[in-house]
């Protein structure tokens, strides 16, 4: 196994990152410790000192730094000396894992290098301000970090830190084992690479997913399906960007409904960018897209509280959006699929987008459905097209749609 970082900052955490080096070697790994203090001395002597990240960052002289400029310049060049030194390190297979722990600040520093990382390379991050109080979004973004609480401060070694500690090492011993094994396995079966199309999900349009998904990869498809939470559209479009996605069937981009107005699980103006400007076969579908994402019931508006609403679980309610509301999606929709570069469709099932969105159901109105196909109509433009197909999105009938129309368009019909 290649060495597992351990990143800390060792003018205040020396015993307790020697610690996990001495834990890390116990279990069978051979440990790098990498200091990413910016203040005194270190305490524990590190096999990469700080000296070294900072030199990455452009700072030759980090004390003279940190006088003239102050602890967060220090902290803001540590942060960007400290990710390209990761991405150098395991860029040359250098290591097989990250482990590191801090407090607010130090959780800053190494998270946000952890989240220059592939996602699949282990990362492990113990940290005081792993707990519910804390927006984990800040520190792990779109990436596969693992956030283990200290439940303590971190100040020392004792009865408490001791167990934690060991669990932290154990689990990235674990990871960079199963990351290297998968590694010479994906190596071994490149040559025969089947083609990637990536899925968007969210519970309300699961059986459509599951049946698209079952037929692709019976047609010899990998298929691989991301929740409507944003990171999964990130990821979506990152691989497509390294050439690893071949077809991208967006059947709920409900990350558009937060994005147009203001609801959870929100995206950015950047949602599947690469994606929708280039010329992988791409189908788009209102699905789970016909409410907005808020919080608890309780802390609904008097507006929203007027609206047909759902409570779908103690933390999320789903708010009915309205036929203007869905006319705007559309046009949204639209406009990106006008930049694409090949041919892509709008699939827009008439019969409605959810699971309580079709007859009978709570949020099922016909008249408001009908306004995101209006919305696309004012703005699609060819080759771009709209289909409506006289089904429900969770119907066998839209997903075998789905999945010959991807076929075709990836010209394997």
């Amino acid at each position: 196994m290649a060495a597992i970082a351990i990143v800390a900052t060792l003018d205040t955490k020396g015993a307790e990152a020697a610690f996990l080096a001495e834990t890390v070697r116990r279990l069978g790994g051979e440990p790098l410790l990498i200091d990413s203090g910016v203040g005194s001395a270190p305490a524990a002597a590190p096999d990469i000192p700080r000296e070294e990240a900072f030199r990455l960052a452009g700072v030759e002289d980090p004390a003279a730094f940190l006088r003239e400029n102050g602890k967060a310049a220090a902290q803001d060049s540590m942060r960007e000396g400290l990710k390209r030194l990761l991405l150098r390190l395991q860029g040359s297979g250098r290591i097989s894992g990250v482990l590191s722990m801090g407090g607010a600040q130090g959780t800053a520093i190494s998270a946000a290098a952890m989240r220059a990382l592939p996602v699949g390379f282990p990362k492990v991050m113990i940290s005081t301000v792993a707990c519910g109080t804390a927006r984990f979004g800040d520190y792990v973004g779109h990436r596969d970090i693992l956030m283990l609480p200290s439940i303590v401060d971190i100040c020392g070694v004792n009865s408490v830190t001791r167990r934690i500690f060991t669990e932290g090492c154990a689990a990235v011993c674990g990871m960079a084992r199963a990351w290297e094994a998968e590694q010479k396995e994906a190596a071994a079966e490149a040559a025969s690479r089947r083609p990637t199309a990536a899925l968007t999900m969210a519970g309300i349009t699961t059986p459509c997913v599951m049946r698209v998904k079952e037929q692709l990869e019976a047609a010899g498809w990998e298929v691989i399906v991301c929740h409507c939470n944003e990171s999964g559209s990130v990821l979506v479009d990152e691989l497509a960007r390294q050439g690893r996605i071949q077809a991208v069937a967006d059947i709920t981009p409900h990350e558009w409904s937060g994005y147009l107005f203001h609801g959870l699980m929100s995206c950015t103006e950047h949602r599947l960018e690469h994606v929708y400007r280039s010329n992988i076969p791409l189908i788009s579908m209102p699905g789970g897209s016909d409410v907005i994402l808020r919080g608890p019931e309780a802390e609904l508006s008097d507006e929203e509280r007027a609206r047909v609403h759902y409570s779908h679980t103690p933390f999320h309610t789903h708010v009915r959006m309205t036929r203007e509301e869905m006319a705007q999606l559309g046009r949204l929709i639209a406009g990106r699929h006008n930049e694409h570069q090949g041919r892509s469709v709008i699939i827009a099932p008439r019969r409605g987008f959810s699971m309580q969105n079709r007859e009978g159901g709570i949020f099922y109105d016909s008249d408001s459905n009908a306004g995101f196909a209006e919305g696309v109509r004012e703005v699609i433009k060819a080759p771009a097209e709209l289909l409506e197909p006289d089904c429900h999105i969770n119907d066998p009938a839209c997903a075998d749609l789905i999945v010959r129309t991807l076929l075709e368009m990836a010209g394997r019909a």
